[in-house]
C-alpha cells in the first residue's frame, strides 16, 4: 500500500510539473504577445502587415532574407542582438540602405532581464555605431516581460514590441508549415514573428519568399512597424 501511495504521489507531482510547464508556455507565446502596454498590432481595416525577424543578424541566414526582400520589394523589421551586431555591421547598414527599420533585441538575448537597461543602451550603441541610427523598438527575448520591466523600457524610450501572429519558425515546422501558421492567422494591422538567427534558419528563408508571394495575392502590403503604426483606425490595442 505505501508503494502505491508513493507512486500515487509521484504521479500527481509529474501531473502538475507538467500544467505548469504548460502554463509557462501558454503564457510565452499565446498571453505574452498581449500584455497591456506593448505593441503587438494596430486596428485597421487596410491590409498591412508588419513582418519582424529577431536573432540576427547572421551572415548566412540574413543576408538571404535580405536577398529576398530586396527583389520582392518588401520592407521589413530587424530585432538584433547586439554582439551579432558587432560581428556583422555591414548587415545593418544593408538594412538601413534598403530601407528596413531596425529594432532593439538586448545584447546577448538574456531571459534573466537583469541587466535590461544596459543591453538595451549596449545594442543601441552597436547598431549606433555600424549605422548612425538609434532603436526606437524593443523585443523582449521570448516575448518575456513584466509589467515593471515595461515601465523601465518606456523610460528608456523604446516600444515595447512583441507579436500577433507566430510562425513559429523556432520549432522549425518545415516550409509548409511556416506559410501555414502565417498565412491562416494573418490579418490587417498584424505583426509576424519571423527569425533570421538563433539557430539553422534555413527553413525560415524558404517560407519567406512564399510567404511573401500568399500574402501578396491576398492584396497585403508589407511595412515596417514605423510605417504600421500610421495606419491604424484610432487608438490601438497597444496602447493601455
Amino acid at each position: 500500500m505505501r508503494v502505491f501511495v508513493l507512486s500515487k504521489r509521484k504521479t500527481i507531482l509529474s501531473f502538475t510539473i507538467s500544467i505548469l510547464t504548460l502554463c509557462v508556455y501558454v503564457w510565452n507565446v499565446r498571453i505574452a504577445p498581449t500584455i497591456a502596454g506593448t505593441y503587438f498590432m494596430i486596428h485597421t481595416s487596410q491590409k498591412v502587415i508588419a513582418l519582424t525577424f529577431d536573432d540576427g543578424p547572421d551572415s548566412d541566414f540574413t543576408e538571404a532574407i535580405l536577398d529576398i526582400l530586396n527583389q520582392k520589394h518588401v520592407k521589413a523589421t530587424f530585432f538584433v542582438i547586439g554582439k551579432n551586431v558587432s560581428q556583422n555591421p555591414s548587415l545593418l547598414r544593408r538594412m538601413v540602405t534598403e530601407g528596413h527599420e531596425i529594432g532593439n533585441h538586448g545584447y546577448t538575448h538574456s531571459y534573466g532581464q537583469r541587466t535590461l537597461t544596459d543591453e538595451l543602451k549596449q545594442t543601441d550603441q552597436s547598431v549606433y555605431s555600424a549605422t548612425g541610427t538609434h532603436t526606437h523598438f524593443y523585443r523582449p527575448p521570448g516575448g518575456y516581460v513584466t509589467k515593471n520591466q515595461i515601465e523601465m523600457i518606456k523610460d528608456q524610450g523604446y516600444v515595447v514590441t512583441l507579436w500577433s501572429v507566430d510562425s513559429r519558425d523556432w520549432r522549425r515546422p518545415g516550409v509548409e508549415g511556416i506559410v501555414s501558421n502565417v498565412a491562416q492567422k494573418a490579418f490587417p494591422g498584424a505583426i509576424v514573428l519571423l527569425h533570421d538567427g538563433g539557430g539553422y534558419r534555413s527553413q525560415t528563408v524558404s517560407a519567406v519568399e512564399r510567404l511573401i508571394d500568399q500574402l501578396n495575392a491576398e492584396v497585403y502590403r508589407f511595412v515596417t512597424l514605423s510605417e504600421l503604426q500610421t495606419f491604424k483606425d484610432g487608438m490601438s490595442a497597444n496602447s493601455n
